[in-house]
């Protein structure tokens, strides 16, 4: 029976241990956060001119940003250009959680003005299971971070995350 125990308890710190270490930390997030900020400027400033630099944008271990519309059309993609003129509202991970459709209401969440248009700026977390880049068959843990803004007179929002 002790043995039993100590089987599990041993089980049960190493999960604990393992999660921690594989957790996304506050300098990653806060750089998630910053390229994201940085996208929406330059989105803003440059218009759809901007789009053309989305590719090229990268951050921590190959990380990528993509832009998208108030459908949920892509309408820029650093990783997966293919993307791009389709709706991944309802995309879903391997557990059925819509993340999407959790990411857009967080961008709807709050709104702003600017030049007489009104427009969604809300900012918001989201964590869901993705395949891992490296093993499709393997789900991990993924983090990401979105913020609305005006592009000229267009209404998108700029996402960036990170595997945990």
């Amino acid at each position: 029976m002790k043995k039993s125990i100590s089987i599990v308890l041993s089980i049960v710190l190493i999960a604990c241990f393992t999660s921690f270490a594989v957790a996304v930390t506050q300098a990653e997030k806060d750089e998630i956060v910053t390229v994201v900020n940085k996208t929406a400027a330059m989105l803003e400033k440059e218009g759809k001119a901007g789009l053309d630099k989305i590719q090229s944008i990268r951050f921590g271990d190959n990380n990528y940003v993509y832009v998208g519309d108030m459908t949920c059309t892509i309408i820029a993609h650093g990783w997966q250009p293919h993307l791009i003129g389709k709706s991944i509202m309802g995309i879903q991970d391997d557990t059925g959680f819509k993340f999407m459709a959790k990411l857009m209401e967080g961008v709807k969440g709050s709104t702003a003005t600017k030049n007489g248009k009104t427009y969604y700026n809300g900012a918001t977390w989201v964590k869901y299971r993705w395949p891992a880049p490296d093993d499709k068959t393997k789900f991990k843990n993924k983090i990401v971070y979105a913020k609305g803004c005006l592009m000229g007179d267009e209404n998108v929002f700029v996402t960036a995350g990170m595997y945990e």
